[in-house]
C-alpha cells in the first residue's frame, strides 16, 4: 500500500494497482470509508477540497 495524497480530509492510496480513496464518513465517532475510485477521479480529489467533497458525494450517491 502506498499513500499517494493526504489533505482535504481524505487520503489517497494505491494498492495492487488500484486506487483508493479514504475519508471519515463517522459523525460522533470516526467511520473510514474506502473506495476504489479512477485515476480522473484520483486527480480531481487532489485539486481542492470543493473537488474532494464533489467526488465523496458521487462516490455516495453511487452506493
Amino acid at each position: 500500500m502506498e499513500s499517494i495524497f493526504s489533505g482535504y480530509g481524505i487520503e489517497i492510496i494505491e494498492r495492487d494497482k488500484k486506487l483508493f480513496i479514504q475519508y471519515d464518513a463517522g459523525e460522533i465517532v470516526d467511520l473510514m470509508i474506502e473506495v476504489e475510485v479512477t485515476e480522473d477521479e484520483s486527480i480531481k480529489a487532489q485539486r481542492s477540497d470543493t473537488d474532494a467533497y464533489e467526488v465523496i458525494t458521487k462516490l455516495q450517491n453511487e452506493k
